[in-house]
């Protein structure tokens, strides 16, 4: 709830209430007299802040205060804007003409028509505008309100009157301040009459009580108002208030109603809300008298003193005087309702030996607008209790699950007895379709489509004795000579028809074997760069080693150094050899081995492509005196720069526009690969081409050049 308390209390200058004329020409300004003190002009608001979703803001917030002329017209008659403190609870107290050393301007109140007040926070909508009251009017003080003693309402327009009258009664008001009275109409000055109303005293009507906070009913008579005062409690509507504010008949709150906390927290202690409280009243046949039974709720902080402070909105009980406890209803502030032990939904009637009762349901429901229909339709799903064997030596209940449309509703077919079996009506199915026919395979008989389904082996063996088919049918056999093993050993085939196995393995190994040998127990090892782990399930082959953090797996495309061999470079024709990439590896620079050093100006080109024959890395034409000024391993990088290249299969490419044999790369006949020496077309001027039709697959071990690709 917003509380607004408005102090006005205003100077005014005017010393006459009404229309006034123009002076003619001879009349002169006259001089107002001083007042006697200078009241300023300033209203006092007080209210709460909240932001959109109703939480309060704090700290200091720029606050814009409008006056209207109503409550919808958007004519400004005044505004101004300050910067508001807020403490926690966003409670904030200003005084409007703050902003103006002279405070509010005197006219704003003066032609007695009404003020709405709207009030927007920064980055706010403005709330709804508040209707100033009859106190807020009231902004001149009574003796500035006076002319020779008399109120303004005295006093009248007439024609020929003197200056004289209107000096006498500047005069008499005793305004001395240097303020002026101009007379509006041409001939026309106040005259003094006789006041409209005149109380010689304020009377009562002789109904007013003790207590009682009393009301004008008219100009000079007081008469008792629905308001009572005992002590410090006030009452409305009735004479006995049980507290501060006790109000007997309907309350409308047009504003935030605050239950604001009972203290603030520090590290160790967090505060409740005020409590919000509902009270019945039952008679007790114990104690012949009646009890209160009083339900509150209450805010209440949850994780005081955490990164994560909250609270909880809690439902209280308390009888007969007793001081609310916890019900064990509580909700979190992400909405999460929590019962406590023993919160239960009731039977709707108690079991007779011809009845027994459903629990009150729990319902969940959703609404779909229906376009057929065109209307809203409410779907239903229902959790119930429902009894089961009722007056009967074995009585339970089960938990059922209905559904409705619009009003209609019906049992779903699931149902969970007390057990925990699930029962589904008959058609039922889980999602995908379900079990619905158990099937015997080969070496089982039996199987059904409902109820206890049996699985058994077609014959019954011996210990020791395996069912095993006999290429006509299944029989027992004997496994002495079938089975041989070792405790926690590796079984494998030592022949057809014997299983054998390993001695126990040790962490890390694995079983190999070779044609026409047992396997074995071994471990396995890598080479430069490579590291291999066994675990339960996998074997992990991964790369070591590497500079900036980035390991590299370097692949070798042959299978040993120079070996003595070679390739010759071979005039106009470009050569392929086809190798598999296991692994994905990014490229930066291939190793070659130059068997024989060429200084001319030959052109050579080194390059990988892929099996759709694109060249994806290169090195380029390269003149002899840069490719292979020397024998010995050479490196260069690609031209693309770094590349990844997937695992798969490719093509390593060389050519050359030597006239006749000149550089030789070392190669070895060691390695296995699809395509060896393959044509691949004629030279491009000592560089490969952009694209090549890879050959057809032609396994065999032949010399390749040694390479190595980074």
């Amino acid at each position: 709830m917003r509380f607004f308390h408005f102090a006005v209390c205003v100077f005014m200058v005017c010393l006459v209430l009404g229309a006034f004329g123009w002076a003619q020409e001879d009349y002169q300004p006259l001089a107002a007299a001083t007042s006697t003190a200078s009241v300023p002009r300033l209203i006092r608001i007080r209210g709460a802040l909240r932001d959109e979703t109703g939480n309060a803001l704090s700290g200091t917030v720029g606050i814009t205060f409008t006056l209207y002329k109503d409550q919808s017209d958007p004519t400004v008659v005044w505004q101004e804007k300050q910067n508001v403190s807020l403490d926690q609870n966003g409670r904030y107290s200003v005084l409007l003409g703050a902003t103006n050393e002279a405070g509010l301007p005197l006219e704003i109140f003066s032609a007695g028509e009404a003020r709405w007040l709207g009030i927007r926070p920064d980055g706010q909508a403005e709330e709804p505008r508040t209707l100033y009251l009859s106190v807020a009017y009231a902004l001149k003080a009574a003796d500035s309100d006076m002319l020779g003693g008399k109120p303004a309402s005295a006093f009248v327009l007439a024609e020929n009157q003197t200056s004289a009258v209107v000096s006498a009664g500047a005069a008499a008001s005793g305004n001395s301040n240097g303020g002026q009275v101009t007379i509006l109409s041409s001939g026309a000055a106040p005259l003094l009459v006789s006041p409209q109303t005149a109380c010689a005293a304020v009377t009562s009507d002789g109904t007013v009580g003790a207590g009682q906070i009393a009301m004008f009913n008219s100009a000079c008579n007081i008469e008792n108002s629905v308001i009572f005062q005992s002590g410090t409690n006030i009452g409305i509507g009735n004479t006995s208030p049980a507290g501060a504010l006790d109000v007997s008949g309907t309350a409308f709150i047009r504003g935030l109603l605050t239950l604001p906390a009972t203290g603030t927290a520090t590290s160790s202690q967090g505060f409740n809300s005020n409590p919000l409280d509902l009270q019945a009243s039952s008679f007790s046949s114990t104690s012949g008298s009646a009890v209160a039974q009083t339900f509150a709720w209450q805010a209440e902080p949850a994780g005081n003193n955490s990164s994560n402070p909250s609270g909880t909105l809690n439902l209280l009980f308390g009888s007969n005087g007793n001081s609310p406890a916890e019900t064990g209803l509580s909700i979190s502030s992400n909405g999460i309702v929590n019962f406590g032990s023993g919160a239960v939904l009731a039977p709707t009637g108690t079991a007779t030996a011809s009845q027994g009762f459903i629990s009150s349901p729990l319902d969940l429901e959703a609404s779909l607008f229906n376009s057929t229909l065109n209307k809203p339709v409410n779907y239903l799903f229902q959790w119930q209790a429902e009894p089961v064997g009722n007056d009967t030596t074995s009585t339970a209940a089960s938990l059922n699950l209905l559904y409705g449309v619009s009003g209609s509703i019906s049992e779903t077919g699931l149902s969970i007895a007390k057990n925990g079996v699930i029962t589904f009506a008959s058609g039922q199915t889980f999602p995908g379709g379900g079990i619905t026919q158990i099937t015997a395979g080969p070496g089982l008989t039996g199987g059904g489509t409902s109820g206890n389904v049996t699985l058994s082996l077609i014959e019954t063996c011996s210990t020791g004795q395996i069912l095993s088919w006999n290429g006509t049918t299944w029989v027992c056999s004997s496994t002495s000579s079938t089975f041989s093993g070792t405790t926690n050993g590796i079984a494998y085939f030592s022949s057809s028809s014997s299983i054998a196995s390993t001695a126990a393995p040790v962490n890390g190994q694995i079983l190999i074997g070779s044609t026409g040998k047992a396997p074995v127990l071994s471990t396995l090892t890598a080479g430069s760069n490579i590291s291999i782990t066994n675990s339960a399930g996998a074997i992990t082959i991964s790369a070591s080693g590497g500079g900036g953090g980035s390991p590299t797996l370097p692949f070798f495309v042959t299978g040993s150094d120079r070996t003595g061999g070679s390739q010759a470079a071979t005039l106009n024709v470009t050569k392929l050899w086809g190798f598999l990439l296991p692994y994905n590896v990014t490229t930066t620079q291939v190793t070659y081995d130059v068997a024989t050093a060429d200084k001319t100006a030959n052109d050579y080109d080194i390059g990988i492509f892929n099996n759709s024959g694109t060249l994806v890395v290169n090195i380029g034409a390269t003149p002899g005196t840069t490719f292979a000024p020397s024998a010995g391993f050479k490196t260069l990088s690609w031209t693309q720069g770094s590349t990844s290249l997937p695992a798969g299969r490719y093509y390593l490419g060389f050519t050359t526009n030597c006239a006749a044999t000149c550089a030789k790369i070392a190669g070895g006949a060691t390695t296995i690969s699809f395509a060896v020496n393959a044509s691949a077309g004629a030279s491009s001027g000592g560089a490969l081409p952009a694209s090549v039709t890879p050959p057809a697959d032609s396994w065999n071990t032949g010399t390749q050049p040694s390479v190595v690709i980074h």
